[in-house]
């Protein structure tokens, strides 16, 4: 098909045919522009588009869009594609006159491209882009093109403040130094203006300067104490309360809420430069202070919430500081100058006992008071109001900053602030209890025991006022769900805090008792909350909670049932969870109703991931508790692991899906056609790598040691086919996992059902060769050797030939022999001298080559897996351990896995073969295989200490 040439006819018609209702004529129009797109000539035509005066609106929105689009694409020189100079300069050019463009939308887009632009070019190969828009500032007859002027040098400022290498940070200064006193002189113009004409003519001009200051002096400036910035910030602090007063002042809505912005940037301006060069900001900290206060507590009724939120945030800056707090500096070490000890005067001078207690009051009684929007969401939707106020983590949410503000208090001024929030606490018994006001007054005072639990623990007596709280918990008032609530915050914070041992059962009672369906569904969502925290304690003692079990059981099941939002569920089953890790396997008699509710969940938990993660962490949990009894849990299991091994489009569940089979696998007590049907579902997943790799490889091995023949008869090939092609790409803990996958294989079927293992130990025996890899590797490497060895030396010889390497064993035994101290258990020093001793006795040439290790290996061996009774008579220990093994060796652990694993460790060969017996005969005969004096010789080089020994072991 032939390619279009890229005109302005064309270019316009698909614009055009972009914005059309019709979706056909817009699929069209999107195919015309990805081939237009990489023509020459193309997105210069789209930016005199965005600015034609004969061009409809829409249209020029969607070319600004299309050119914003392909210079995100093709700007970069390294792109595929990318712009020709040509096309860019035109680009810049024309772009320049976006200051023109009156309509809001076009020009918001045309920012974006001038921003992006401006990211890559600026200022080195786009030199003329702010003297031209200062010159439009200084010579334009119209206001509204000299703002979009500001707002194009303002895009361009903060786009290069963030960057963060050398040489931009370097470019970025120059550009301040050289536009710095211009713009600073444009601010203080604009701002007399208004000052004597209160419109918005003249302070938008003057916000936008200030927004640009504040990027210059955070980001423009290595040392800001030289005189253009200092001068500058100081008429900026100068000026901050009179412009404060003159906000109140004004009556025009329009001008008041952009005023309201232009006092936030104030504020963002101290922030920053206070965070960036706090000693040098220390001689200001007592009128930013005063500023912030005002703002933020004197005058907040007049002003937006954010702006006093960002006060607050401005307040406790300062107070964190550890420059201004002397306290802070003793406490690391660092050294006291006389300008921190002035520095932490002025701040404790301005934040008096009085002034501290005013500003918590007002906290208190105004910011963390229950808003009646609050009151009727908690009406409308209570399950959104249960958990909406752990979402308040935005720099302009009011309660956010309190809460904050209030850490920071206490924190700093504990002496001061925490008494007088206990005497708060001890006032609240006297209130009225039926009076609304005064409720949500206690409810806000009660709050910031939660917030400021850990500076309040040397203040209160959690264990006395515990008391007191049950009793006003038993209350009824017509109020009293707004306190319950709250009361069973407080007590789910302190529990994990304070609280002593010995009231834990009645926090169990407290949660239980407000749980249950004739109480608010807020309340017993916080109740469900607060017991999560106290099973989650670290002093939780499982027993003390034993005969609340099952009532705790059933209100959760019934919570379950009653709550509608995913999000609750999903709370809900955090609390489960941590019932079942708290209890144990004290919870088996108690889940069988959950576990029939499990399959309805998920079907209502389609479109929430969320939910379906926690219902398969919960699932995993049942299955831990439940052992051999997680059949129970096949049912839920088998559909929900199919979905998500195969269906998931995201995979977002794919790590909680595959620890939850393999869970399912370590505690099944015996094979089943769906888990052999699961084993297609892994060769996928051995693909992806990553984290879920390692999990792959031991539901792979614990598979096989579930079901060995049916699994080996049907996927052997396959597992083998895989092992080879993931042996050289990973490392460490995989290979290790690889090769017990290899010895579960050669262990737990007879030698004439292996598949054929070739390939795999061709793999395994080249890397032990190279040796590249830490102990354990090779460990686990030598152990499959031993084992062919041991079950079929032929097999071995035939191995080996295939190399066609007559070095190849040489190699092999010589890092055999010569690492042996790697071996961290008996058992594998056992299993190394019975295959090395019959692989010697069938060889005994490559005796004479590693004569003095072989010797060497076979004392360490006999030394490490022997023991000498009372009556001084050698034995094997690990002879004995299996001979009686007891119910700990059998059982192993408690997962049925583990009990396998044992079983099959108890058929060992090792576990058979006497050690003193097997090493009596096989060196008698490796002494008639060599010869007696080629034996005598090469005995020789053995050190004494170790013939002594092993001859001992002998007699």
């Amino acid at each position: 098909m032939e390619e279009p040439e890229c005109t302005i006819e064309l270019t316009t018609q698909a614009v055009m045919a972009a914005c059309s209702p019709d979706y056909t004529q817009v699929k069209q129009a999107e195919r015309l522009i990805h081939k237009l797109e990489v023509k020459p000539g193309f997105h210069p035509i789209l930016a005199e588009m965005s600015l034609g005066t004969n061009v409809p609106g829409d249209a020029k929105r969607m070319a600004a869009i299309c050119l914003k689009n392909g210079v995100t694409k093709f700007w970069r020189t390294m792109s595929p594609n990318a712009l020709c100079k040509e096309d860019k300069e035109r680009i810049k050019e024309i772009i320049l006159g976006a200051h023109s463009e009156e309509k809001r939308e076009v020009f918001d887009q045309l920012l974006e491209v001038i921003g992006k632009v401006s990211r890559y070019d600026f200022p080195r190969n786009w030199s003329n882009f702010i003297p031209s828009l200062l010159q439009v500032i200084g010579n334009s007859p119209r206001e509204d093109q000299k703002i979009r002027a500001l707002t194009m040098i303002y895009k361009v400022v903060k786009m290069l403040s963030t960057k963060r290498l050398s040489a931009d940070k370097k470019g970025f200064r120059e550009t301040t130094e050289a536009i710095f006193p211009i713009i600073g002189q444009l601010w203080e113009n604009y701002l007399r203006l208004f000052n004597s004409q209160p419109t918005l003519a003249y302070l938008q001009p003057s916000c936008i300067c200030l927004k640009i200051i504040r990027s210059m002096l955070t980001y423009g400036f290595e040392d800001i104490s030289v005189p253009l910035p200092k001068s500058c910030l100081e008429v900026v602090l100068k000026m901050c309360v009179s412009q404060l007063e003159h906000r109140l002042t004004i009556t025009d809505p329009a001008v008041s809420q952009l005023y309201d912005k232009y006092l936030l940037v104030i504020i963002k301006v101290m922030i920053n430069v206070q965070e960036r060069f706090p000693e040098f900001y220390g001689q200001y900290i007592l009128v930013t202070l005063d500023f912030a206060y005002k703002v933020g507590f004197q005058f907040a009724e007049l002003l937006e919430m954010r702006l006093v939120a960002r006060a607050l945030h401005l307040l406790s800056g300062i107070m964190l500081c550890e420059t201004y707090d002397v306290f802070k500096l003793n406490n690391r070490g660092k050294n006291v100058s006389s300008i921190s000890i002035k520095f932490t005067e002025d701040r404790n001078s301005f934040f008096t006992a009085e002034r501290l207690k005013d500003m918590c009051v007002k906290c208190i009684s105004k910011y963390l008071k229950m808003s009646e929007f609050e009151l009727r969401n908690w009406q409308e939707s209570p399950e959104e109001f249960a958990f909406e106020e752990t979402r308040h983590v935005s720099l302009f949410n009011i309660k956010a900053a309190s809460e904050h503000f209030l850490l920071n208090t206490t924190a700093t001024f504990q002496d001061i602030v925490c008494p007088y929030i206990v005497e708060l606490i001890k006032e609240c018994a006297q209130h009225d209890r039926s009076n609304m006001e005064t409720v949500l007054m206690i409810d806000s005072i009660y709050s910031v025991t939660v917030t400021c639990s850990y500076d309040l623990f040397d203040h209160i007596d959690i264990d006395g006022w515990f008391a007191t709280l049950v009793q006003e918990l038993a209350q009824e008032t017509p109020y009293c769900s707004i306190l319950r609530r709250r009361i069973l915050e407080v007590i789910g914070r302190w529990v994990t805090i304070k609280l002593s041992q010995d009231k834990h059962t009645a926090v169990y009672e407290v949660c239980l008792q407000y749980m249950s369906s004739s109480q608010d569904l807020v309340v017993r969502l916080t109740a469900a909350s607060a017991l999560k925290a106290a099973v989650s304690d670290f002093a939780f003692y499982p027993p003390s909670y034993s005969p609340y079990l099952e009532v705790t059981m059933q209100q959760l099941y019934t919570l379950l049932r009653e709550v509608e939002e995913c999000e609750s569920r999903v709370k809900i089953l955090e609390v489960v969870n941590s019932i079942i890790d708290g209890c144990g396997k004290q919870i088996v008699d108690f889940v069988d109703p959950l576990i029939g509710w499990l399959p309805g969940l998920w079907g209502v938990a389609t479109d929430h991931a969320m939910l379906q993660s926690q219902l398969l962490t919960t699932a995993r949990k049942l299955s831990r508790c439940l052992g051999s009894m997680s059949v129970k849990l096949y049912g839920f299991t088998d559909p929900v692991l199919k979905y998500v091994l195969t269906q998931d489009p995201e995979m977002v569940l794919l790590e909680d899906g595959i620890t939850l089979w393999l869970q399912l696998l370590e505690n099944a007590p015996c094979g089943t056609p769906s888990f052999v049907q699961m084993f297609e579902w892994l060769y996928p997943l051995l693909q992806l790598g990553s984290d879920s790799l390692k999990t792959s490889l031991l539901i792979i091995e614990c598979t096989i040691l579930l079901d060995p023949p049916a699994i080996i008869s049907r996927y052997g090939t396959g597992i083998v086919s895989a092992c080879v092609t993931l042996y050289p790409e990973v490392v460490g803990e995989a290979k290790v996992l690889i090769n017990n996958i290899l010895l579960a294989i050669i262990k737990t079927v007879p030698r004439d059902q292996w598949p054929d293992l070739t390939p795999l130990l061709h793999v395994l025996l080249k890397n032990l060769e190279e040796f590249s890899d830490y102990s354990k590797v090779l460990t686990t490497n030598i152990n499959v050797l031993c084992y062919l060895i041991l079950l079929d030396l032929t097999y071995f010889n035939n191995l080996i030939a295939s190399f066609n390497n007559q070095n190849l064993l040489k190699n092999i035994l010589e890092i055999w022999t010569s690492k042996a101290e790697h071996f961290y258990q008996m058992e594998q020093h056992k299993l190394s001298l019975i295959a090395l001793l019959t692989l010697s006795t069938f060889n005994p040439e490559l005796v004479s080559h590693h004569f003095v290790n072989i010797i060497n290996l076979i004392e360490r061996a006999v030394r490490k897996c022997t023991d000498v009774d009372d009556k001084g008579k050698r034995f094997d220990c690990i002879l004995r351990k299996h001979s009686s093994p007891g119910d700990d060796f059998i059982t192993g652990g408690e997962t049925e896995d583990y009990k396998r694993r044992g079983i099959l460790e108890a058929a060992d060969l090792i576990a058979k073969i006497d050690t003193i017996t097997f090493l009596r005969a096989k060196f008698s005969e490796l002494q008639r295989a060599v010869g007696p004096e080629l034996f005598t010789k090469l005995s020789s080089g053995v050190e004494r200490e170790v013939t002594d020994k092993l001859s001992s072991y002998l007699a």
